[in-house]
């Protein structure tokens, strides 16, 4: 097997290093999860594939739902690794705080494909969505704390979770996320069901 050559860094996080490489001819991305030592390692490598496993179907089931996600190129159980195509852009959160202009209506409407198809993201945010501003196209990442579910609270979660990270981060977010909704509604038939319950887990972590 041809191995791909690595180049940088990208992220080391708690459960995944990010590198970004060179294999078979294309620029691409390693995503090896962690070695817990603190875990038996039979129980760590099972953990490990179950998780890849996971995340792996919930990137194929989005891009059947027509959500942007890149290319997976190689999955490698043994060592809890994944390869897939690299995406020339930039964090939607950088691209918005530089002031270049997105179409958060299509992102919105991207969001209401996952959902429709029972497909929660776990982590969605301004940093795990991709924007390429010569080709105005998106890419989602990083699905390892998504989900399958119909469940209209966990799908809630996920806009609650994109309407705090604009919040935290960005100038006038509460118009960035009426465009975002505006897509979402006309993409998810289930739109305002969801909206509604983010407004009861707001309400909720109010009281808490």
């Amino acid at each position: 097997m041809f191995s791909p050559v690595e180049k940088e860094v990208i992220a080391l996080g708690a459960e995944a290093e990010i590198i970004k490489a060179e294999w078979w001819g294309r620029d691409t991305v390693i995503k090896r999860r962690i070695v817990k030592g603190y875990r038996h390692p039979k129980l760590d490598s099972e953990i490990r594939k179950e998780r890849l496993r996971r995340e792996v179907r919930l990137m194929r089931d989005a891009r059947k739902a027509g959500v942007p996600i890149p290319v997976i190129y190689d999955v490698i159980p043994e060592e809890a690794t994944l390869i897939f195509q690299f995406f020339p852009g930039e964090r939607v959160m950088d691209c918005i705080e530089s002031g270049i202009e997105l179409d958060l209506e299509l992102m919105g409407r991207f969001i209401g494909k996952l959902h429709g198809a029972d497909i929660t993201h776990g982590d969605l945010t301004t940093s795990n969505i991709l924007y390429d501003p010569e080709k105005k196209s998106f890419c989602f990442i990083d699905f390892s704390l998504g989900d399958k579910t119909t469940s209209i609270e966990d799908k809630g979660v996920d806009l609650h979770l994109m309407r705090e990270a604009l919040i935290a981060v960005h100038e006038n977010p509460i118009a960035l996320y009426e465009r975002i909704l505006k897509g979402y509604r006309e993409e998810f038939s289930d739109a305002e069901e969801t909206i509604s319950k983010v407004k009861d887990i707001e309400s909720r972590g109010r009281y808490l």
